[in-house]
């Protein structure tokens, strides 16, 4: 990924996302060093990036850290498209965290998922807060990709997730 591309793929993780779950933009540019760390895009014909998925791996699964589709395409299929053809190429389950908030728009993002594959478990956390208003709770619950997840897997993928990408080694 060039230097342009991040900074939009930035801006479109800023505008996304709460603050509280979008690293700084130096933290963020830095870990693209990381060999674990990669950001598919998807692009039209005159190359504008209509969509991201930023994944880890991490080793026996695929964590699906932000996924998002440019504001004004929202609706339109790409989405869809894009995470449908991800999944048909992951040659390792894939684990993505939604919100644990009862809210219309949490419920549709769960439907969104569920209707390409994913399964709502009944494991969560707290997400450590990137910026802003450390006091913040972020809950979360985890969906996967194909198969359920188990007590054993939500543990290893919920120890991997802490010690790798937040840098937390305490839960």
């Amino acid at each position: 990924m060039n230097e342009k591309d991040f900074e939009k793929i930035y801006a479109l993780m800023e505008c996304s996302f709460p603050i509280e779950e979008v690293r700084p933009q130096e933290n963020a540019k830095a870990q693209l060093r990381d060999p674990h760390y990669t950001i598919w895009i998807s692009r039209n014909e005159a190359d504008l990036i209509l969509a991201f998925i930023a994944e880890w791996d991490l080793g026996s699964i695929i964590f699906l850290e932000h996924f998002a589709v440019e504001q004004t395409l929202r609706g339109g299929g790409i989405g869809s498209r894009m995470m449908a053809a991800y999944l048909s190429q992951a040659a390792k389950p894939v684990v993505i965290e939604v919100e644990d908030v009862k809210t219309e728009i949490s419920e549709r993002r769960i439907g969104f998922y569920q209707r390409l594959g994913f399964h709502l478990s009944e494991y969560g956390y707290d997400q450590p807060v990137m910026r802003g208003d450390i006091s913040k709770k972020i809950p979360l619950k985890m969906m996967t990709y194909p198969d359920p997840l188990s007590a054993e897997g939500f543990e290893h993928f919920r120890q991997q997730v802490f010690s790798q990408i937040y840098k937390i080694t305490k839960t």
